[in-house]
Order: C-alpha cells, then structure tokens, then sequence
C-alpha cells in the first residue's frame, strides 16, 4: 500500500509517536493502530466549517457574495441556473468542433491557398472575439476567417494545417482542441477509442485589418464570383487573366483572353476598378450557402463577409486588364441566333462530349443552323460524322454554320441561357439576359463540317414520337412540320431500337446493383469485426485498470 506523510514534524524520520501521543481508532501507517490526524486535515476540516456556516447564512447553493454555484464549483448570477453556469477555467481553454465541421474547415482553407498536401505545415490560428472564437490564416494574397459559436474566453494558439487533417472526419463526433504550455493538444473518440495528437505551438497568422463599414448585396453575388472564378485564366500573363475585375458600377468581370463573363447589379462602396485574385475559394459550397453577403475594401485588401466566413483577396494595383466590353456585339447585331429548349439544353449539354474528337485543344464542333438545329463533329480517321439533332429547337434569322469549342456552347447551357446569338462564322458569339453577359471566340470558318446525307443522327428526345428531320436544306426559317412524314414501319423501327437500349441499360444497371450489395456487405462484415475488437479493447483495458487499483 502507498504511504503517508508523518502527521508530525518534531518526530523523527522513522520515529512512531507513543502510545499517548496517538488517539485511539485513527489509523497512521504500517506498523500502528492509530495517531493524530494530519495537520492539513485540521485546517480543511475548519475551512469546511467556515464555508458551510456562510453557505447557510446566504441560503441553499448560494456563496458568501450571494452567488449561485454548481457541485464543480462554477459560479453564475444569482438567478442563474445549472445550465448557465460559468465554465471551469480549464473549459475556457478549449475549443470544441465536430470532425465533420474539421474537414470542411480544412478543405476550404486548402482550397483558398491551393493546398494538395494534408501535411502541409501552413498556420491556422485560434482566437477568441466578442461573437466567438474565430479560426484565421493567411497566406499569399488571400487570407480567411471562419466563425465558431462560442462566449468562453481562451489564450489564442496556432496548429499547423496537418493537424486538422488529422483529426477530421466524415461524422459528428466531437474533436477538443485545447493549449497546453507550448503544446496544442486534439482529443477525440474514434470507433470509441480515445486519440490524442500533439503539435508545438505556432506563431499566429498575421490577418489583414478589417474595414469599419461594409456593403450588403444579394447572395446571388458569390454565384457570379463563382462563375467568374470558373472564367477566369488561373496562369498569368501579360494581362492579369487570373484576376476578376469589380467596377465600382456593381459589374463583375473575367475572361481567360478565349471566353469571357460579364454580370451586373450589384453594389460595390468605391469607385473605379478593383482586379483581385480569382480564387477557388469563392467557389466553396460552404460560402454559396450563406444568408446574408457583404463587401468591402480596404487601401490594399477586397473583403467578401458570406455567413460565418471573411475571405481577403489583395487588390492587383499594377496590373492591366482586357477591355473586354468592346467585344461584346450589340443587341442587334445578331444576323442568327439559335433558340434551344430546356430538353435540349440539358440533352445537349451531357451528349455533346460524347461526339467524336481528334484529341484537340478547342475539341471543335459544327453548329448547323441551316434547316433543323444539329451539331455534328468528325473524327479525322472517319468519313462520317456524327450529328446530335436538336429537335424542339429553332433558328432565327439567317441559315449559318459555325465551329466552335464544344465546352463553352456546353458552359452556355450549364450558365441557363437557351439563346445564342451569332453575327458571324469568326465573330464571337453571345448570350445575354438582364443582368448576365456570356460570350467566347468561335473557331472560324477552317474547322466547319459540312452536312452528309450519310452521317450518323442522334436526335434529342421528344415527350411526343421521334420526329424525322427532313434532308432539305439552305431554306431561309425551319418550318413547324417536316415536308416527309416519317412512315409506321421506320417509327416502329425506332421504338423497338430505343426498347432493346432501354432493356440493356436496365440490365447493366442491375448488374451494377448486385455487385454493389456484395461490396456494402462486405463493409458491414468489417465493420461489425471493428466493433467487436474495439469491445475486446475497452474490456481488456477496464480489466487492466482493475488490477491496477487492486495492486495499489
């Protein structure tokens, strides 16, 4: 058993007090039946006194300042109650967030800096603030802040990126993050098991200042950043391609020198124009579904304020940017524009990469706006090319064929629009709505595909029979009904091809929905093995516990 300090000083080491000395039943250590009690018990014994007859002149759970406190001693206001209490000093030193919330913390602050590594040594520091705590970094020209619920007071630190990715995770168990001396100490529970990391503490991320007054705009605001994002070249260049431009007007503008985006209305508080970096920060579903936007600007800095997110983007005060508003075509300059449905806009958007391609950097395609609306591509080892025909589409104005970069006639129907507007083979073409402008170069007239009556068709679905698109060409508008019915027995034809491709489809779907049940199964199995060797720990552990206190 574990001994005792003497209950006497002026006896010496060793020495055992006389019989006299030592009132009976109070045992004292190996050897003896009984001795004094120790000195310091006394002294608690009396301050316990004191404290219960000051306890009792102030009423039941109230101290000597008439303060309610709690059994762990934290006190709150006199009509506070248990779940108000104050938190122990060592609770104010700690921070508390899920590992879901972790990782979605650690994948937009990667993405902010351009981050590919999980053990990357860049700073995230801790800080407490009047709303909360925040989390902060900075590097380069962007800088972020993240705000945590939260009223308890602690000591700011700083962990290095690495130790969030090492306590993240895809539930909601929570992860305490707390300082300890120089240490910064993650606990956590995975599969039941306790885990504890370490890391040296770091010096706090130096941030940008915060502006005294913003300017609210609409959400819709991070949807146009976003797609400007999305527009803009993310390689620099003679021209600052990688940045978006924010005019003091409420325009937002970037182009890659080969598309451009241009959205409207909005309200920037500066005048003149701002070029920060476009960063895939601003891209973050996390932002996009903030309830409230605002924006500011600093001598150097931009600020985007979305929900519980800062981002600092640092203001490009050197560079030169496109003139690109003296490229986009006037209202009525069109000679054609191309008039698609909403079922062949999202037919079209996922067909049109399916079309044979040469492996070129533009992946050219035709647009055919003589007669029915087709798109056609051809591969250079093939004499035939294949040709998705837009059936519930139209054309307005002028017959024209044009080649252009299947992505962006894609991004144009991903973007909403449904009209294209075209005022030449080597002009650029446009789409535009109220308040949203999308234009990019076309291809010229070298890379268009002529028509071939031998061509492959694929037509885009009808919610009526498959209509056939008539051969005749260079007529001036598509007419409503086409000059050569389809006969029965080629519409029958049609249906049974589209039958057998749906029975393939359904069969290959099953095929994948079996071997999928045998992989869930096999993970429940690992699982439930998981589980029970965790049990096997916990119990070994708890035994291992027992002898210990049995030994002791």
């Amino acid at each position: 058993m574990a001994s005792t300090r003497s209950c006497r000083d002026d006896l010496p080491d060793g020495a055992a007090p006389s019989p006299q000395q030592r009132p009976a039943g109070i045992p004292f250590g190996p050897g003896f039946s009984a001795c004094h009690p120790p000195l310091f018990v006394l002294v608690c014994l009396g301050l316990l006194d004191r404290v219960d007859s000051r306890r009792a002149s102030h009423g039941p759970g109230l101290d000597r300042r008439g303060l309610r406190a709690d059994a762990r001693g934290r006190v709150a206001g006199p009509q506070a109650t248990a779940g108000q209490m104050q938190p122990t000093k060592k609770e104010r030193m700690l921070i508390s967030l899920t590992r879901k919330r972790i990782r979605s913390i650690r994948t937009t602050i990667s993405q902010a800096f351009d981050i590919k590594s999980r053990s990357s040594r860049t700073a995230i520091g801790f800080q407490a603030s009047r709303e909360g705590a925040k989390i902060i970094a900075c590097h380069g020209d962007v800088a972020v802040e993240h705000a945590v619920s939260g009223d308890s007071p602690f000591e700011p630190f700083a962990v290095p990126l690495a130790a969030l990715a090492e306590c993240e995770g895809g539930r909601d168990d929570s992860v305490t993050i707390r300082r300890d001396g120089d240490n910064v100490v993650l606990e956590w529970r995975d599969a039941g098991i306790p885990q504890v990391i370490r890391h040296d503490l770091m010096e706090l991320p130096v941030m940008p200042a915060a502006v005294a007054t913003t300017t609210a705009n609409d959400p819709s605001l991070l949807a146009a950043l976003s797609n400007a994002v999305y527009t803009a070249d993310h390689e620099p260049t003679r021209y600052a391609l990688n940045c978006i431009r924010l005019s003091g007007d409420g325009q937002v503008v970037a182009t890659d020198g080969r598309q451009a985006y241009i959205h409207s209305g909005f309200a920037f508080p500066w005048e003149g124009e701002v070029l920060v970096p476009a960063s895939r920060v601003i891209t973050r579903t996390e932002l996009s579904k903030a309830a409230f936007v605002n924006v500011g600007k600093s001598d150097d800095w931009f600020i985007l304020h979305a929900g519980a997110w800062r981002v600092w983007l640092k203001i490009n005060k050197d560079a030169r940017f496109p003139k690109v508003d003296q490229n986009v075509p006037s209202a009525n300059a069109a000679c054609s524009t191309m008039h698609l449905s909403d079922a062949d806009a999202v037919f079209l958007a996922k067909a049109i990469q399916r079309l044979p391609s040469n492996g070129e950097f533009n992946k050219p395609v035709t647009v055919d706006l003589n007669g029915a609306v087709s798109v056609r591509a051809v591969e250079a080892s093939e004499s035939k090319p294949t040709e998705i025909v837009l059936t519930s589409s139209s054309r307005e104005g002028d017959a024209i064929r044009f080649s252009t970069n299947r992505e962006y006639l894609a991004r144009a129907t991903r973007l909403g629009f449904r009209s294209v507007h075209i005022t030449g083979q080597e002009s650029p073409a446009c789409c535009r709505d109220q308040q949203r402008t999308y234009l990019w170069a076309l291809l010229g007239k070298a890379g268009v595909v002529p028509s071939d009556p031998e061509a492959t068709r694929i037509e885009s679905p009808t919610s009526h029979h498959t209509i056939a698109i008539s051969q005749e060409r260079n007529k001036p508008m598509i007419t409503g009904k086409p000059e050569h019915p389809p006969k029965q027995a080629e519409s029958s034809q049609a249906e049974t091809v589209s039958v057998d491709s749906l029975i393939e489809s359904a069969e290959s779907v099953k095929a994948s929905l079996r071997e999928s049940t045998s992989q869930v199964t096999e993970l429940i199995a690992a699982l439930k093995r998981h589980r029970r060797q965790s049990k096997t720990l916990q119990s070994a552990l708890s035994s291992i516990r027992a002898l210990q206190a049995i030994d002791a």
